[in-house]
């Protein structure tokens, strides 16, 4: 092979276990549907392209190149999520329907410490399937109740309600068309879903959740910043099973590594979740939490990680 020319690779168990921070057995036993569905062959970038990838990444950390993330972004969240709730309907419940749009077909990602691109173009929502499959018997399977907080579309709501459908499944976001979707939800597939309004800013305490929940956010604490105490306070006074963040965490980045540099710098810009992972351990020495599981997934979109995992329970 000519140096600087693409390579050609695969995602198969092996891989996908280390990505996800399981074993080989439970990617084969839980994800199998999807293993043969899906094509996960993709291009690891070299020469100018990935030249080309590594310049869009610094043009983004320039002033004003991005929006930041916030209180003041709840429109926009409003919108998005809207229009999700307009295609549900019009398409006949299709939960394809549910996938945020911001998750788009023929994206370059981050794989393995480097720019790849995917032979399939639905290789983003078909990698979240897979890895919420894992996802969801490693740490859902042993809960009463599972609450998704920062929900938005419902994409994951309705997969755990279909998977578990003894369970209730409740979502919770500040954006009213996300109720309006777990109502759909239900309404069509007649699962326990149920859905309410929930500020991660201003916690409604009159909201309690079940003995046995399973607490999870997935991608939706970005928009707190380093603003996560009121919704940990809230959790701590819920006293749930375990709490699990799918999240971009920054301090698993490694300021050494050029990409990581790259993706912490843009994780900055945008104001997204920081130090929560900080936090969490100071709750531990003080005897508040127990970290069950932190798992650095090495995958996510062009501009940083978004996969990675935390995983607590109150003390």
């Amino acid at each position: 092979m000519n140096i600087g020319a693409d390579i050609d690779k695969n995602l198969g168990v092996a891989e996908l276990a280390e990505l996800f921070g399981g074993s080989p057995d439970e990617v084969s036993r839980w994800c199998a549907p999807f293993l043969d569905a899906f094509d996960f062959r993709y291009t690891e970038l070299a020469g100018a392209e990935r030249d080309a990838m590594l310049l869009e990444a610094v043009k983004r950390l320039e002033p004003n190149a991005v929006s930041v993330a916030g209180q003041g972004r709840k429109p926009d969240w409003e919108a998005g999520w809207s229009e999700n709730l307009t295609e549900f309907l019009a398409g006949g419940h299709q939960l394809d329907a549910l996938v945020p749009k911001y998750i788009r077909p023929n994206e370059v990602v981050r794989l393995f410490g480097q720019y790849a691109r995917p032979r399939a173009p639905h290789f983003i929502r078909n990698y979240t399937k897979t890895y919420r499959a894992w996802l969801a018997q490693r740490f859902f399977a042993d809960a009463a109740a599972i609450y998704e907080f920062g929900c938005g579309p419902g994409s994951h709501v309705a997969y755990f309600a279909e998977t578990f459908p003894e369970k209730p499944v409740v979502g919770l976001d500040w954006a009213a068309a996300s109720v309006n979707i777990m109502e759909a939800i239900a309404g069509h597939y007649g699962w326990k879903v149920s859905g309410h309004r929930f500020d991660f800013f201003a916690p409604d305490h009159g909201i309690r959740l079940p003995e046995g929940t399973a607490v999870l956010t997935f991608g939706a604490l970005e928009q707190v910043g380093t603003n996560h105490g009121p919704f940990l306070d809230y959790l701590l006074a819920n006293k749930p099973l375990r709490c699990v963040h799918v999240e971009g965490i920054n301090e698993l980045y490694d300021e050494e590594n050029l990409l990581d540099r790259l993706a912490l710098r843009y994780h900055q810009q945008r104001n997204y979740l920081s130090n929560l992972l900080t936090r969490l351990q100071e709750l531990e020495k003080a005897g508040r939490v127990v970290i069950e599981s932190v798992h650095r997934q090495r995958f996510g979109t062009r501009f940083n990680d978004t996969f990675s995992h935390v995983v607590w329970r109150p003390a």
